[in-house]
């Protein structure tokens, strides 16, 4: 517990408190993006948390083989998983379609609640044993004078008290809380895993929503999280080496949380301008994805599209798409989640000035 035991005695550099205050400008929008997205988000929640399950996966289970054609079957209710590592996928998906629901239930955080999660996590993949939080190796007696915790249950319990003291205190902003909570719970190893990350990394996340980040609502979190993988990891790692010394940097984790959530609060913004520009137009939806993959490079992928219309639905595009195809204005390049296409048809140059103005300025007799 020792980064967030010593957090009110911490300094912030410049950079990070300006950038901090320019997210809260960002987050200070969310009301306004809700009514706005709202209504027809209800209908595509399961996508959204469908795509946040996938990039969750890759970053931090990429070494458990799941084919790609699989992993849209293992999406269905009615799929049984095959071995663990599909298990693995399944729970995953379960997971953020439990936190995306419209109507799903706060998370109330304990140390009942979090090993709940990490049943779920790992639910056919690690037996109870491993899931279980670990004993302290030496436990002390429990006199009347000794209050020191026999188990790492009761130190999760000691964490969670001290995020909510600190929170209730307001001596700290609340995702500088929760990154230096993240930090605490990887290094404390509370359970018998190989690695608290993932489990670390769902409960910022989920405490993230439930502090009214809009942004993670509506654009993925995780497929930013895993473009920008590498310096997460530098900064991950450079905590694990110091932690245990008192050193733990939670100004570069924090610093890290806070880019990215203004990333997506950036693309936040674009796609609720894009779509009260949409919700304005009188063509069809498949006309204006038709207008969007006009102005995509030759070749292009559905994740190009989705990219620029996150509150369409796969079907509308699919249906563009097929119908594109059968004008031979497109095909396919490839079978699969990440298959391209390409156009067929060439958009015509634009014409210089001096043509447009019907000038000839060839060579002179």
């Amino acid at each position: 517990m020792q980064t967030l035991s010593h957090l009110t005695r911490l300094t912030l550099p410049g950079d990070v408190v300006m950038t901090a205050l320019r997210l809260y400008r960002e987050l200070g929008r969310g009301e306004q993006y809700d009514k706005l997205l709202k209504t027809d988000f209800g209908t595509l929640w399961k996508a959204h948390a469908h795509r946040e399950a996938n990039a969750f996966y890759k970053c931090f289970f990429a070494s458990w083989k799941v084919l790609d054609s699989r992993q849209r079957t293992l999406l269905l209710d009615s799929t049984v998983a095959k071995n663990k590592a599909e298990s693995l996928y399944k729970n995953i998906v379960r997971i953020f379609e439990q936190i995306h629901a419209p109507k799903a239930s706060p998370f109330a955080l304990g140390s009942v609640e979090i090993g709940e999660l990490v049943k779920i996590l790992y639910y056919d993949v690690y037996g109870t044993e491993k899931t279980a939080y670990q004993k302290l190796s030496a436990p002390r007696p429990i006199t009347v004078k000794s209050t020191e915790p026999t188990s790492k249950r009761e130190l999760c319990d000691q964490l969670v008290a001290l995020r909510a003291k600190l929170k209730k205190e307001s001596e700290s902003e609340t995702l500088l809380i929760d990154t230096a909570f993240l930090i605490d719970f990887v290094n404390m190893e509370l359970f018998k895993l190989d690695d608290h990350e993932p489990v670390a990394i769902l409960l910022w996340y989920i405490l993230a929503i439930q502090s009214d980040v809009s942004a993670l609502r509506y654009v993925s979190f995780f497929e930013t999280m895993l473009a920008h993988l590498p310096d997460y990891k530098s900064a991950y790692q450079k905590i694990r080496l110091h932690w245990n010394s008192g050193g733990a940097d939670v100004v570069a984790m924090y610093r890290w949380f806070l880019q990215i959530l203004l990333t997506l609060s950036d693309r936040l913004y674009v796609v609720a301008r894009d779509y009260e520009y949409e919700t304005q137009l009188e063509i069809t939806k498949t006309d204006y994805i038709e207008n969007t993959i006009d102005k995509l490079s030759d070749t292009f992928s559905k994740d190009d599209i989705r990219e620029k219309h996150p509150l369409i639905s796969d079907s509308t595009i699919n249906r563009t798409l097929k119908r594109l195809q059968e004008e031979e204005k497109i095909r396919p390049l490839g079978k699969g989640r990440s298959a391209k296409w390409i156009k067929l048809y060439k958009k015509p140059s634009k014409k210089g000035l001096m043509t447009q103005l019907g000038l000839d300025l060839g060579d002179e007799a």
